[in-house]
């Protein structure tokens, strides 16, 4: 078999697999995992979430039938995930769990010397602590963004997609998103919610930690995710600065204010997905400095929105 027809294959038969389940889970999760609408919130309408365990188990299927098994030290998170979407556990308890998950996962990426785990945790003490901060904000930057139709699943497509040219694992998460994308775009039927969230934020780090070029193959990854880091970033900055509660629920990211001035979600998520999706030309045909150069362009364009279209910070 070829190998663009086991692509082919890997691909449909995720999506068809992933789209069935969330056909028969949507009214359940709706009656028993429901996302009730606050004043936090984006949306107004109450509806089924927990969507994310669709297409964690489609894809945890498909990495161990290729014998690739770092997918599977995101199962935790999702387990903490799916329990809070359920019943609002502690951050101190979400914290533990992500701290000792990565801890597992830089253990398991040091048996190999090529991964920029092992090559960063030679530093020692101070490697460690490095990467222990780089994955807990990654995690939490990810959650923080999933807080619109589409937003996230769309952004994770198309960074996997751009990743699949370095790990080649990750056709069938592309095709189990792909087809959770189809029921959570505006307006959506159902979100991932935390268990989904927590999951791709928790592989994504899996996935930076492995790569095989130290810090300069971690920076490229961070600068093909920066329209999302970049928001999270800038807005915990700003409410720092600011002195707002920053654990606090808020809706001052520069995706919710677009929202909350009128564009909408499909409009919003679509500047993120196409963003990234210019970062992914760079980041497989040139070099860091001009994927730096294009990461600026995009912040400026967020600064020129934030001006222009969205509900200002302060009344957010």
């Amino acid at each position: 078999m070829s190998e663009l027809m086991n692509i082919f294959i890997q691909y449909i038969f995720s999506f068809i697999s992933t789209f069935v389940i969330l056909k028969k889970l949507i009214p359940f999760f709706r009656k028993k995992i429901p996302a009730i609408p606050n004043e936090r919130g984006m949306h107004k309408l109450a509806k089924a979430t927990s969507g994310g365990v669709s297409f964690i188990l489609i894809y945890l299927i498909f990495a161990i039938y290729q014998g690739f098994y770092l997918p599977l030290f995101s199962l935790t998170m999702a387990i903490i995930g799916i329990i809070d979407d359920k019943y609002n556990i502690s951050r101190i308890i979400r914290i533990i769990a992500q701290v000792t998950t990565l801890i597992i996962i830089i253990f398991y990426l040091n048996n190999d010397p090529n991964t920029s785990a092992y090559q960063i945790t030679k530093y020692g003490f101070l490697g460690y602590i490095f990467l222990l901060f780089l994955g807990t904000s990654t995690i939490n930057f990810v959650n923080f963004l999933d807080g619109i139709d589409g937003l996230v699943s769309g952004s994770m497509i198309m960074i996997f997609l751009t990743l699949n040219s370095d790990f080649h694992y990750l056709v069938p998460i592309i095709g189990t998103l792909s087809a959770f994308l189809y029921f959570n775009w505006y307006p959506s039927k159902i979100f991932m919610g935390d268990i989904g969230s927590l999951f791709l934020g928790t592989f994504l780090v899996s996935l930076i930690f492995s790569s095989s070029s130290g810090i300069y193959g971690i920076i490229r990854i961070l600068l093909l995710c920066s329209p999302l880091f970049l928001d999270a970033i800038i807005c915990l900055v700003r409410r720092l600065i600011n002195k707002k509660n920053i654990f606090n629920s808020h809706k001052s990211h520069l995706y919710q204010r677009l929202v909350s001035n009128g564009m909408k979600h499909s409009t919003v998520s679509m500047i993120y997905i196409l963003s990234i999706a210019l970062l992914s030309i760079f980041y497989t045909y040139s070099n860091l400095i001009n994927l730096f150069f294009v990461s600026g362009i995009i912040l400026l364009l967020g600064i020129f929105l934030d001006k222009n279209y969205a509900l200002s910070f302060d009344k957010s």
